[in-house]
């Protein structure tokens, strides 16, 4: 902290508002992965909507996808259309789509409980 009557640097307060918003980051992340994780087993009932959603990590395209999980681009087109409404993906700014968060990091398998 700086002595009273001196001000700290723009980089000092970048940093600090940085650190914060990191902090406020990890605690949102804690308190909504119950909720991100209900929605994305909800939404991936079949191990082929699981695959292609694990597969959305931004490098590739519907097709690729598509050809990967067997599907057609249009199934795919609107699978990720669903996704990004429910929150669980995003378009990229190279217009890539991209899942919030890998299945794995959720603690689901590939291949959902049949059992519930």
């Amino acid at each position: 902290m700086p002595a009273p009557g001196e001000s700290r640097s723009a980089e000092a307060l970048l940093e600090e508002i940085l650190e914060i918003s990191q902090e406020q980051l990890r605690w949102q992340r804690a308190a909504v992965t119950p909720q991100v994780r209900q929605t994305v087993e909800q939404a991936l009932t079949n191990a082929r909507l699981r695959r292609a959603y694990e597969l959305y990590d931004g490098t590739r395209t519907y097709r690729e996808i598509g050809a990967e999980v067997g599907a057609s681009s249009g199934s795919v087109t609107n699978w990720t259309r669903r996704w990004r409404e429910l929150g669980i993906a995003f378009e990229t700014r190279e217009g890539r789509i991209r899942h919030l968060v890998s299945l794995d990091a959720l603690g689901l398998p590939i291949e959902p409980d049949e059992n519930g």
